[in-house]
């Protein structure tokens, strides 16, 4: 008796039964005019019992297709193929409804845009619209083509792993980052050069034939068009290194080589007649709302976009030798108050509109154990007691430049090359696939011992044991496939530049020999605990993080070439915090039930305990320099600290190796009459409103609560934001 469930699309199951076997191959032949010979219903029923025999459940797909199977082999080729021209009719219209179906419970569901994201969702997407839809719609077709894809090319250059990359990604072992936004082969993230656009305008990227522009409005006009049309060609982050150098270029063409000196004074050359110092904030402000407002193309989000503030002894190091196309040269005394200017103006600007582009990083030189130039020191300090929200990169070395998100890297002769992250120029990541190091460590520590016979007369020592012996070794075979992945993946983008298809490389913005291909890190917190350790400061702890950080990063120089490059980031993980919890607690896996999804951080963002000293100890380099990749600190705060405080914390952290930081004190706006504040307020003092929405940074960029999706919004609440009189 053939006893099988049989599984329908929608993921059902119900009994099997000939007489719909039967029923399905007299439609076939009905099509056609025929009557079903009996050898085609014989050989239908032996082919069937036969293959799915000792099978406890068979897909309706596999049904259908041995049925067509079973026609040709009958010899009935007309009706074979008229049966399968009918299936792929009915697999279009079944897409079609349900795409249209989502479309409708889209628009009908009362949830946020991230939260209604069918994947990949992002707090970036203020207002749900037709423009989201068209977004979103194929998300699930680009994820497929994707795989298509890639599988395709593994086959050509690692044939031993093709199969095994579908695999890897749907047991929720590895994750490719923004698989589904794009049926194209894109880059992740890019930190571009400006000197493209100095040289030809934006005609590499769009083809229009533009001139290079000629005046501040022109190159303000044509940065905001340029970081739109660089966006549409990647998939995250696009960075500005060079942003005040270029911008200064610009203000000697309105104002004359001194107008730092006489930005206050009123011009009656700029019309109409005004201060200097109020035409250089309205470039500011023509690009800073630029760049903040959505792009259809990419689900009506905002271009994510970073720029980088430098100390006088970085900026030295890393532009001394730099010289635009007419010979002229940056000086760092327009530049320095050009940086602090527009700071300022950001942060002031940020009480009339909560802005939330560009994500802003401050690099500071570090020597013998203080920060080399003491003003920047301590305007940072200043700033952070203002109230503005920015990152702080601290390096005793100026050839050694990290981001936030990707890279951090050693740069030779100051050909400085950075990721989407921050301070660098013509890089970024090529890809970015993360490990989902819980589910690893459970997977290894499940694995069957091998007995002696098996392993030459030894006895297996590397599962369950104490010291995590084997565990190095089963991460770098997991290790051995991804840089396989990456490569394949690359190829494809060195395939797709070739036939002049990324414009961002081809006009000199990036070079796509410098994109790394990062492997991201994802339930560190949460494998450490599977195997007994707690997350504070200890030395188990310790112990541990090195051994995957150093193991990765190891890994990492073993495989990179000159066009392969691989670094180690512990992701933000947005989004994907929580697929691979809900992925790991659905599937039978341990998942900590204190919380709803993975941390980002070497400290648990929920840990009341974790005090803030504790929290840069352990972003400090006794946890960190084995990372080849970005990790940043968020250190989250009640309220704002004094000046002086701010000092102690960054001396704290240059004292133990925290080089990567931003202190997270949530800004406040009322929804009724729109008054902002820079702390966690529940009352609107101007119009006593209790309609109060909260902006925090969801992962690195500032947003309001409300647009986080559900999971994220839910972490948000739990977090731990430290009392002003507990910090120093």
């Amino acid at each position: 008796m053939f006893t099988v469930k049989v599984k329908k699309r929608n993921g059902s199951l119900e009994d099997f039964e000939w007489e719909k076997i039967d029923a399905v191959v007299k439609k076939a032949f009905e099509a056609d005019g025929k009557d079903v010979p009996q050898l085609t219903k014989d050989i239908v029923h032996n082919t069937i019992q036969v293959k799915h025999n000792n099978k406890e459940i068979i897909d309706i797909e596999d049904i259908q297709d041995d049925v067509v199977k079973s026609i040709i082999a009958s010899g009935e080729w007309d009706v074979a193929l008229a049966y399968a021209s009918y299936r792929e009719k009915h697999k279009e219209l079944r897409f079609i409804k349900e795409r249209v179906d989502w479309i409708d419970n889209y628009m009908e569901s009362k949830e946020n845009a991230a939260t209604s994201s069918e994947t990949d969702a992002n707090a970036n997407v203020s207002i749900k619209n037709v423009a989201n839809i068209d977004g979103e719609v194929y998300k699930s077709i680009n994820r497929q083509i994707q795989r298509y894809r890639m599988t395709k090319q593994l086959e050509k250059q690692f044939p031993e792993v093709a199969k095994q990359y579908a695999k890897d990604l749907e047991t929720h072992i590895i994750y490719a980052h923004d698989e589904a936004s794009s049926p194209a082969v894109k880059n992740y993230c890019e930190a571009v050069s400006l000197y493209p656009l100095l040289v030809e305008g934006t005609k590499g990227m769009d083809g229009l034939g533009t001139v290079a522009p000629k005046n501040l409005s022109s190159f303000c006009g044509q940065l905001v068009n340029l970081t739109f049309l660089l966006s549409a060609q990647c998939k995250g982050a696009v960075a500005f290194g060079e942003f005040f150098n270029f911008l200064d270029y610009f203000c000697i063409k309105d104002f004359g080589p001194n107008y730092h000196e006489k930005a206050y004074r009123i011009e009656a050359s700029i019309l109409p007649s005004r201060k200097i110092v109020d035409a250089i904030h309205q470039a500011y402000q023509q690009i800073v709302y630029g760049w903040n407002q959505p792009a259809g193309n990419r689900s009506y989000q905002s271009p994510f976009t970073n720029i980088s503030y430098y100390d006088k002894y970085y900026w030295h190091a890393l532009f001394d030798e730099f010289c635009f196309p007419d010979g002229t040269k940056p000086m760092w005394e327009r530049v320095n108050w050009l940086q602090k200017d527009f700071m300022e103006w950001f942060n002031n600007e940020r009480t009339k509109t909560l802005l939330t582009f560009p994500v802003e990083t401050v690099a500071l030189l570090s020597e013998d154990g203080d920060i080399k130039d003491k003003e920047w020191k301590n305007f940072t300090a200043e700033m952070y007691s203002k109230g503005h929200s920015f990152f702080t990169y601290i390096s005793d070395n100026p050839n050694a430049l990290a981001s936030c998100c990707r890279l951090r890297n050693e740069i030779a002769e100051n050909v400085f090359s950075f990721t989407n992250g921050l301070t660098g120029v013509q890089t970024g990541s090529a890809n970015v696939i993360t490990l989902n190091l819980n589910r690893i460590i459970q997977d290894w520590a499940r694995q069957k011992a091998k007995s002696p016979e098996e392993n030459n007369g030894v006895i297996d020592s590397t599962v369950n044991m104490p010291g995590l012996t084997g565990l190095r070794e089963y991460l770098i075979s997991i290790l051995e496939r991804v840089y396989k992945y990456h490569i394949a993946y690359k190829t494809l983008l060195y395939e797709v530049e070739d036939a002049g298809m990324l414009n961002a490389s081809t006009a000199g913005y990036i070079n796509m020999h410098k994109l790394f291909s990062t492997i991201g890190i994802n339930g560190l917190n949460e494998a450490a605990e599977f195997v007994g350790i707690k997350c504070n400061y200890n030395e188990e702890y310790k112990e541990f993080c090195r051994l995957i950080t150093g193991t990765i990063s190891e890994q990492n120089k073993i495989h990179s070439t000159k066009d392969f490059q691989f670094n180690t980031e512990l992701v933000p993980a947005e989004g994907l915090s929580s697929k691979n919890y809900n992925w790991d607690k659905s599937d039978g896996y341990w998942v900590p039930e204190d919380r709803n999804l993975y941390n980002s951080y070497f400290y648990i963002a929920s840990d009341e305990n974790c005090s803030v000293l504790d929290k840069f100890k352990l972003h400090g380099r006794e946890f960190t320099e084995l990372l080849d990749g970005g990790v940043g600190l968020h250190c989250n705060l009640e309220e704002h600290l004094s000046k002086k405080q701010y000092l102690k914390l960054i001396d704290f952290a240059i004292a133990n190796g925290t080089s990567y930081f931003t202190f997270n004190i949530p800004n406040s706006e009322c929804d009724d009459c729109h008054y902002i504040s820079k702390a966690p307020i529940k009352v609107c003092p101007k119009c006593g409103s209790t309609h109060i929405t909260w902006w925090t940074r969801v992962i690195g960029f500032l947003r309001p609560i409300k647009f986080f999706d559900k999971e994220r919004y839910k972490e948000a609440l739990t977090r731990v934001y430290s009392k002003k009189e507990t910090v120093c």
